[in-house]
C-alpha cells in the first residue's frame, strides 16, 4: 500500500512538473511575441519620416539587441542616474527565450537596416551641460567628443500589464489604461554623443493590443530620468 501511495505521489509530481513547465513555455512565448512586435515598433519610431526633408542629416543610429539590464555593459556611457525598475517582480524568463529574443531583434534591425551594437565609450567626453566652470565667465576646453553625433538605443524586456511606475508619472488629468486590455510596459533608453558632449534620457512607454489591427501599439510613453 506503501508502495502505491509512493508511486501516486511521484507520478503527481511528474504530473505538476509538466504543468509548470508548460505554463513557463506558454509565457515565454507570450513574452518573446510582444517583444518582437514591441521592439519593431521602438526601432522603425527611430528612423527619419521619409518625406522629412533633412533626412540625409539624420544622425547615424545603433540599437542593441540585448534586452536592457541583462548586463551591466549596456549601462556603460558615464554619469547615468540609477538605472528604474518596471515593477518588483518580472516574469521569469529562460535563457534559451532570451537568445530567441535577441536573435529575433538582430533580425528585426537587419531588416530595416539599422545598424546592431553595444553602447559607445567616450569616458572623456562629458555631458552636454559640463562645459562651463563655477566661474561662469570660463569655458572649459572642448571635451574629447566625436566630431559627429551618434545615437544609442536600449529596450528592455516587456513587463506584462502597466507597471506601478506609470502611476507616478501619468499626469493627474490622464485616464488609467483599460486593465482588461493586453498590456506591456517596455523601458527604452535613448543616449547620444557629439561635439557637444553626451546626454542621456530614460523613459517608460506603454503598448496596449488593439482590437480592430491586432498589433500592440504604443498608448503612453513618459520620460522617467536623464543626464546631460
Amino acid at each position: 500500500m506503501k508502495g502505491i501511495q509512493a508511486d501516486g505521489i511521484r507520478l503527481l509530481s511528474v504530473l505538476s512538473i509538466i504543468v509548470v513547465a508548460s505554463c513557463a513555455d506558454e509565457r515565454d512565448r507570450a513574452l518573446v511575441h510582444a517583444d518582437g512586435e514591441i521592439f519593431e515598433s521602438v526601432a522603425r519610431a527611430q528612423l527619419a519620416d521619409s518625406s522629412d526633408t533633412v533626412s540625409a542629416i539624420v544622425s547615424p543610429l545603433r540599437i542593441d539587441a540585448r534586452p536592457a539590464g541583462d548586463n551591466t555593459d549596456l549601462a556603460s556611457t558615464p554619469d547615468h542616474p540609477r538605472r528604474l525598475e518596471v515593477g518588483d517582480e518580472i516574469d521569469s524568463i529562460s535563457s534559451g527565450s532570451t537568445e530567441t529574443i535577441v536573435w529575433q531583434r538582430k533580425d528585426i534591425l537587419k531588416s530595416l537596416g539599422i545598424e546592431e551594437g553595444g553602447p559607445f565609450n567616450y569616458p572623456e567626453c562629458g555631458g552636454a551641460r559640463t562645459r562651463r566652470s563655477r566661474d561662469t565667465t570660463l569655458v572649459l576646453p572642448a571635451p574629447k567628443c566625436p566630431p559627429e553625433v551618434t545615437r544609442y538605443i536600449t529596450v528592455g524586456l516587456p513587463y506584462r500589464g502597466a507597471s506601478p511606475i506609470l502611476d507616478k508619472v501619468r499626469p493627474p488629468e490622464l485616464p488609467a489604461p483599460d486593465s482588461s486590455a493586453e498590456l506591456w510596459t517596455v523601458l527604452i533608453t535613448e543616449s547620444s554623443v557629439g561635439p557637444g558632449g553626451q546626454q542621456w534620457r530614460q523613459y517608460a512607454s506603454l503598448f496596449k493590443r488593439d482590437p480592430q489591427s491586432g498589433r500592440l501599439e504604443m498608448v503612453e510613453r513618459f520620460l522617467l530620468s536623464w543626464a546631460e
